[in-house]
């Protein structure tokens, strides 16, 4: 009977562990485009490896000081998955004159489509996931 409790015991310490992934963590910070806070801009963090332990990518949109706090798309949890991720900004602006509702990104392409920003999430969160951006 006690050997059935080492294995028993064991199998839910390996299934704890596998379920811990990286974890999640707290992230936010300021995006300013060439120095004036950008206000209803969406910052989004997509994991640049696999799936961020379930978690997925995560977004936040800027207040009018240009700040932003990340939750989770899986789960809607304040936060990131540990690790490196790609990094897009972008604040889409409609046209009301077209028809099929085609506007324009107000932030350079550099940053959204053709982003080569990355942030490296740590594992004691942080609020200084900033951003600062210039058109030059």
């Amino acid at each position: 009977m006690q050997r059935i409790r080492i294995h028993v015991g064991a199998v839910l310490l390996l299934v704890a562990a596998a379920g811990c992934g990286g974890g999640s963590a707290r992230v936010s910070g300021v995006v300013t485009l060439d120095g004036a806070p950008v206000e209803g801009a969406t910052v989004s963090f997509t994991p640049a490896s696999g799936d961020g332990g379930g978690l997925g990518g995560s977004a936040g949109k800027t207040d009018a000081e240009g700040r932003y706090t990340l939750r989770t798309v899986v789960g809607d949890r304040s936060g990131a998955a540990v690790g490196k991720h790609k990094v897009t900004i972008s604040k889409f602006r409609e046209d009301s004159k077209s028809p099929e509702g085609k506007g324009q990104d107000l932030i350079p392409a550099k940053f959204n489509t053709g982003s080569t920003l990355t942030f490296d999430v740590p594992s004691g969160g942080t609020d200084k996931a900033d951003f600062p951006l210039t058109t030059k």
